[in-house]
């Protein structure tokens, strides 16, 4: 196989779109789930959420960076561009999450066998991306490095004796343009003496300047018989304009040279990323050769690996750049190499999917460190516990962290004052599902799961449409859920579908009598379904009463402790019960409100239990 191509092959092939790199978990046939865009944007999996009107109040702290790079810790840029690519699939295809975990687990081979062959050459990712961008997506490339950019004659850029050709010019150039002139002073002389004309040297002269009175030195020598000053002026603009002449041309000369040695600097960079990346890929066929859900991601890796190979054996022929006779020979299969890395579609596809590749290795690096330092275990499926054991948030991976439990053999209700940590622990158990559901693993000390098919987000509703207010989009979101989850009972056996859903605040954007109206409403709807499980935070004390009578719910608290004075000490742990703790206070207190806010907030209080005493009497 050639992987140069003719011109005909290339015009077939020139108008399709380089293949993006895919995730094998976009390869599989069963069981493979999309996850909604609202569900990547609430968790902030690739990209923080830059309006802070939107984040939830409760939470404590905040990431500083996407949530995927505490698990991927992301080395290059390779790394972070095949971050986003995570967000678009989870699975409930249980064997392939079982194969990547054992992917997972011989990682610590490949990091052993790579480290080695990065004795040799370490890839500069920095390095290749200019590679990169200086090939594919710079459209001066051909003005750049003086290729044919007419189409009649861009075939001539394949031909390396052509090339080798246009290159000694451009070399020569400086050269040809200093001594040009002599040899038009000496050519009329050899030709009248091949002529066999006696001629002396005031013959030789006067017949000199007729030929060459149109050249300037022609006219410099007429000047010299008839000199005045407007002649020497003249004699000067000419010796400039000669001068320029040759400038140009030397700096065009070195032009080229430095375009030469930067092909060559790029080529060679190039040349090392392919050993590097395909043995790489070469380490993840070792791998993943027992696991039968990666076939078919392999298959595509077999298929451009072979063009890296390819493209690796022509790039060979091209030594490291020094100034010698040797290296001037090669410039033409120098320029036909770089030409191809440019324009040959086969071989670009190849060289950017393997840019994603190496994101994604370095990314299951990423995941593989985690699990050495035991901040992340793997996951048991097919138990009926569904529970996760000391969980924590992501962010917190390098600090001191609070863990907890999370029993889902209920649906959870969870109350507690605000900031005590209750929107964390929502995000922190949907995130732990979801990485369950798409690399086996997740930041906990252990997890049994019977995988979901559905993960469903109300967090941070914004209120920005402008149809809606913050109630209609609150509505909205709900809505879909309902239909998503009356659809699958409809269209499906039930059994087939599980959906996981959590809702931070429901009905929020009205008042709190129709709020926790709806809310209950809403919950109990949900509750009669066996294939639905969720997670409800709320300050609604009168939902969870309510709620306590539904079987298939139990109340959560996030327990904190308050003194007489209302300060509250947070403990961020989660029990059973509902919290009866009122933190609206203390918030305010310190935030610094003004002492007369504050005493009215007391006295209004005062008020109010007065009144419930007398009523109860």
């Amino acid at each position: 196989m050639n992987i140069f191509f003719t011109k005909n092959q290339e015009e077939e092939i020139l108008k399709k779109e380089l293949t993006q790199f895919k995730l094998p978990i976009s390869y599989i046939s069963d069981n493979l789930h999309s996850l909604p865009q609202n569900v990547a944007t609430d968790l902030e999996l690739d990209q923080l959420i830059k309006t802070s009107s939107v984040r939830s109040k409760d939470d404590a702290t905040e990431s500083e960076k996407p949530i995927y790079h505490y698990i991927f810790q992301p080395k290059h840029k390779f790394a972070e561009k095949t971050i986003p690519l995570w967000k678009k699939h989870f699975t409930s295809n249980q064997t392939y999450l079982n194969e990547t975990q054992n992917i997972l687990q011989n990682m610590r081979t490949y990091k052993k066998n790579m480290d080695i062959h990065k004795l040799v050459y370490s890839p500069n990712y920095e390095k290749i991306m200019n590679v990169w961008q200086n090939t594919k997506e710079n459209k001066d490339f051909l003005e750049k490095y003086s290729y044919m950019d007419v189409e009649w004659f861009k075939f001539l850029n394949r031909m390396p004796s052509f090339l080798q050709t246009m290159s000694f010019v451009n070399m020569t150039s400086p050269i040809l343009a200093l001594i040009i002139p002599f040899i038009f002073l000496l050519a009329p002389f050899i030709i009248l003496k091949i002529q066999g004309v006696p001629i002396s040297f005031t013959v030789y002269i006067d017949t000199l300047c007729d030929l060459a009175k149109y050249h300037f030195i022609g006219k410099a020598v007429t000047m010299l018989r008839n000199f005045n000053a407007q002649n020497l002026v003249y004699f000067i603009m000419m010796i400039c304009f000669y001068g320029y002449q040759c400038y140009t041309n030397y700096t065009a000369c070195i032009r080229f040279y430095r375009n030469i040695r930067e092909m060559n600097d790029q080529i060679i960079e190039m040349r090392n990323y392919l050993d590097y990346s395909i043995e790489s890929m070469k380490q993840f066929v070792q791998l993943s050769e027992n696991c039968q859900q990666y076939d078919l991601f392999n298959s595509d890796l077999f298929y451009h690996m072979d063009n890296l190979i390819l493209l690796r054996q022509i790039l060979s022929k091209v030594a490291k750049f020094e100034p010698s006779l040797g290296k001037v020979t090669e410039i033409g299969l120098l320029l036909r190499c770089f030409y191809e890395i440019h324009e040959n579609y086969e071989i670009g596809n190849s060289i950017h999917w393997s840019f994603g590749f190496e994101g994604y290795m370095n990314n299951l690096l990423g995941i593989h460190e985690n699990l050495c330092e035991n901040r992340v275990n793997y996951t048991k499926y097919g138990s009926q516990k569904q529970q996760i054991l000391a969980q924590y948030y992501p962010a917190h991976m390098h600090e001191s962290y609070v863990s907890n439990d999370c029993n889902m053999d209920k649906n959870m209700v969870i109350t507690g004052p605000n900031a005590a940590g209750k929107t964390t622990f929502l995000k922190t158990t949907i995130l732990n599902v979801l990485f369950s559901q798409q690399f086996g693993c997740g930041f906990f000390k252990s997890c049994e799961l019977e995988p979901y098919t559905h993960i469903h987000s109300y967090l941070n509703i914004p209120d920005t449409s402008a149809r809606d207010s913050l109630f209609q989009a609150e509505s909205r979101r709900c809505k879909e859920i309902l239909d998503a989850i009356n659809n699958d009972s409809v269209s499906t056996s039930i059994e087939n579908k599980r959906h996981f859903c959590i809702f931070d605040e429901l009905y929020s954007g009205t008042n709190p009598e129709e709020a926790t109206k709806s809310a209950f409403a809403f919950l109990n709807y949900l509750s009669k379904y066996e294939n639905v499980d969720f997670i409800l935070t709320t300050h609604y004390v009168s939902v969870c009463k309510r709620l306590q009578k539904v079987p298939t719910v139990r109340n959560w608290r996030m327990e904190a402790m308050q003194n007489a004075d209302g300060e509250i000490r947070y403990t961020y742990k989660i029990g059973r019960g509902i919290s009866k703790i009122q933190g609206a206070f203390s918030v305010l207190r310190d935030m610094g409100y003004p002492a007369e806010i504050l005493q009215t907030i007391r006295d209004y209080d005062s008020v109010s239990n007065k009144k419930r005493k007398n009523t109860k009497n």
